[in-house]
C-alpha cells in the first residue's frame, strides 16, 4: 500500500473516531437531560404519592401530639401555682409556640397535593411517541446544546424551549423545533477540511477530554440521591418497611396525644 494511501486511511480513521466521540457526548448529554427533565420529576411525584402522604400524616400527628403534651404541661404548671387553668390562654400561647410546626405541616400538605395534581394531570406517552420524543430531543441536543454547538443567545433560547417541551413530553412542539432548526445542523467541515494527522489527533484529544467531563457529570447524575431514592421506590420490600415505620410513628404520636388529653381531663376535674 502506498504511503499516501496509509496516511489517508489514518486520517479517515481519526475523523471517524472524532465523530464517534462527538456522538457519545451528545448521547450522554441527552441522557443527563432525560434524568433531569423526566426521571427526577417523576421520582418526586412517585415519592409524594407513595411515601409523602404518610409523612404528611406523621407531621400532623406529631404536631397534635406536641400540642397536647405542651398543653398538659402548661395546665399542670398553672395548677401547681394554685391558679385556675385557662385553656383559652394556653391555646393562644401554643398557637405562637407551634407556629413553625404548623407551617411545616401546611407546606407538606401543599407539596403533596401539588404532586398529586401534577400526577393526575400528566398524560402518559405511548411507546411510539416516547421513542420519537427521545429521538427528536437527541437531534436538538446536537444542534442547540451549549456544550455541543457553543452557539449564541438564540440557540440558548431555543434549547430552553426544547428542554421545556421534553420535560412535558410535548411531541408536537419538539417536531416543530426540529423543523425550525434544521439549518442549524452542525457542520463537519472542520473534519473534512483537516488533512493533517496532528491536527486531527489534537481535535480527538480535546473531544476525549470533553467526553470524560460529560461522562463524569452523567455518572454523578445517575448516582444522585434522588435517583437512588427512585430505585428504592421500585422496591416493594423497602416501601412496605418504610410505610410500616411511618405508621408506627403516627400511632405512637396519636397514643401520646390521647394520653395527654386524658391526663388533662383528669387535672381539670380536680
Amino acid at each position: 500500500m502506498a504511503a499516501n494511501e496509509q496516511v489517508a486511511e489514518r486520517i479517515q480513521a481519526l475523523r471517524d473516531e472524532i465523530r464517534a466521540v462527538r456522538a457519545s457526548i451528545v448521547e450522554m448529554l441527552a441522557r443527563i437531560d432525560h434524568i433531569t427533565l423526566q426521571e427526577l420529576p417523576q421520582i418526586r411525584i412517585d415519592y409524594a404519592v407513595k411515601i409523602g402522604c404518610w409523612e404528611q400524616e406523621l407531621l400532623e400527628a406529631e404536631l397534635a401530639g406536641r400540642r397536647a403534651r405542651r398543653r398538659l404541661a402548661l395546665a399542670q404548671a398553672e395548677a401547681n401555682r394554685g391558679q385556675a387553668i385557662e385553656l383559652a390562654h394556653i391555646d393562644s400561647q401554643l398557637d405562637i409556640e407551634l407556629a413553625d410546626w404548623q407551617a411545616k405541616a401546611e407546606a407538606a400538605r401543599l407539596a403533596y397535593e401539588a404532586a398529586l395534581k401534577q400526577r393526575l394531570g400528566t398524560q402518559r406517552l405511548s411507546h411510539t411517541d416516547a421513542k420519537e420524543v427521545r429521538c427528536l430531543y437527541r437531534t436538538l441536543v446536537k444542534r442547540l446544546h451549549p456544550d455541543v454547538c457553543h452557539g449564541g443567545e438564540r440557540e440558548a433560547a431555543l434549547f430552553k424551549m426544547a428542554q421545556a417541551a421534553y420535560a412535558n413530553g410535548d411531541v408536537e412542539a419538539l417536531r416543530s423545533l426540529e423543523v425550525a432548526t434544521r439549518h442549524m445542523d452542525p457542520s463537519e467541515d472542520d473534519l473534512e477540511l483537516a488533512t493533517s494527522e496532528s491536527e486531527l489527533e489534537q481535535e480527538l484529544e480535546l473531544a476525549r477530554i470533553e467526553e470524560d467531563v460529560v461522562r463524569e457529570r452523567l455518572e454523578q447524575t445517575e448516582d444522585c440521591e434522588e435517583m437512588r431514592l427512585g430505585r428504592l421506590l421500585n422496591s416493594t420490600e423497602w416501601l412496605t418497611q418504610r410505610t410500616s415505620q411511618l405508621r408506627d410513628a403516627i400511632d405512637e404520636w396519636r397514643r401520646a396525644k390521647h394520653d395527654c388529653e386524658r391526663r388533662l381531663a383528669e387535672l381539670m376535674e380536680v
